[in-house]
């Protein structure tokens, strides 16, 4: 892997980044191709239309994925299934309305993604495990290609833990089948259900045995994250290597906004709190509580309002600030502790500069790494969105209280 000793990219390559789904799907390939371009390498991106213009700051090789992909996980009724809005059985019903419009999108994406490399002509693609065609291009061209994946538990089974999908650990016999079941449905359902059409249209012939074969005992697996948070299993195959979280420079010397600045210098213990793309049924009660419970602590809060997971009233006062976007790497180094969703971008940046955490998961790997922050002693436990209220929030701050006053900016 690049910047690694283990498996090195072969020199004056040229290598084809694609990834898809939101901004977190693309920082760990756009952190990978920064470093293989000093490395001397070729780098394609293929990625949402969306993102083109971050793309651009790393290659100026951008193949687009249809913008309507992303238009859909970005539908308000999307949103609320991701935020747990509503009822168990109406989100249900809401998927079930969407699995049609689903699969147009998902075809198209194939053919988008196929497009990306008929024109860069890759010597190996890096690509999100959400990405089919690179699958299907490696299987029957015999071209290289690997994953980049910023969290465990999704393809190499493990009696330690179970799929990300299947919640929390329990017997190794069941930890394990939980794989078998995730990655036939990542099989039968993604690859030879929405790739059947493309695949036909090839002339192609795909079992479900070659590509079981191909995720088990054939395709490089980079695992783009701390071991600190999951050592490596010692029942996986050679193939799979943990390596470190991906993470790219996104301050590029030009300091943070004058108000963050000014925020930071006029106190002294301030709490970060923030929801990344996640949405939830309350987000103005949400805000309230946040700033209500600051000020009982006697702590400034930043708060970051980003998609709208939370809502602050106009008129703030002094001892909070909110904000739509901030690096990371600029604040966390600068603050005494975080409280958010649990991406794992936010989750390895806390981790890094040693910030005390505490994590409200709000859907999928987002419960994992709360579990796995609290377990490895790096934060306090958290509660899911769907279980808000101002007194478990307040029990949040307070247990994070001992741990804030020991870290100094």
């Amino acid at each position: 892997m690049a910047g690694t000793s283990d498996a090195p990219y072969l020199a004056d390559m040229r290598i084809l980044l694609m990834s898809l789904g939101s901004r977190g799907d693309m920082e760990p390939f756009l952190a990978l191709g920064a470093e293989l371009k000093a490395e001397g390498h070729v780098v394609g991106c293929c990625m949402p239309a969306q993102f083109e213009t971050l793309a651009r700051e790393v290659s100026d090789q951008f193949h687009p994925e249809d913008a309507a992909f992303l238009e859909l996980l970005d539908a308000p009724e999307v949103r609320q299934i991701i935020g747990q809005v509503g009822s168990v059985w109406s989100r249900l019903l809401t998927v079930l309305r969407l699995i049609p419009k689903t699969k147009p999108l998902q075809q198209q994406v194939i053919r988008d993604q196929a497009e990306a490399v008929a024109r860069f002509r890759p010597d190996e693609i890096v690509f999100h495990i959400k990405c089919i065609y690179p699958v299907l291009w490696a299987i029957q061209t015999g071209g290289k290609a690997r994953i980049l994946s910023p969290m465990p538990c999704l393809i190499h089974p493990t009696g330690v833990y179970p799929h990300i999908a299947f919640g929390k650990p329990r017997g190794a016999w069941w930890n394990r089948f939980t794989y078998t079941l995730a990655n036939w449905a990542l099989i039968r359902q993604s690859i030879l259900g929405y790739g059947r059409s493309f695949i036909c249209e090839q002339g192609w012939s795909v079992s479900h045995r070659r590509l079981a074969r191909f995720f088990a005992d054939e395709v490089e697996v980079e695992y783009a994250f701390d071991e600190r948070l999951f050592p490596r299993p010692a029942d996986w195959p050679a193939q799979a290597a943990i390596t470190r979280f991906r993470e790219r420079d996104k301050l590029q010397g030009k300091g943070l906004k004058p108000e963050v600045e000014a925020f930071l210098e006029q106190h002294d213990q301030i709490l970060y709190v923030g929801f990344g793309s996640m949405v939830n049924a309350h987000p103005q009660r949400v805000a309230t509580d946040i700033i209500e419970v600051a000020q009982a602590a006697g702590l400034a809060v930043l708060l970051n309002r980003s998609w709208g997971g939370i809502e602050p009233p106009a008129s703030l006062p002094s001892h909070v600030l909110a904000v739509d976007d901030v690096p990371f790497d600029g604040l966390f180094p600068r603050i005494q502790a975080a409280i958010h969703h649990g991406g794992s971008g936010t989750t390895h940046s806390a981790l890094r500069c040693g910030l005390p955490q505490a994590i409200i998961p709000h859907i999928a790997d987002q419960f994992f790494w709360s579990r796995q922050v609290v377990s490895a002693g790096f934060g306090v436990e958290g509660f899911p969105i769907n279980e808000w209220s101002k007194v478990r929030f307040a029990r949040v701050v307070d247990a994070l209280l001992p741990h804030m006053q020991s870290v100094q900016p």
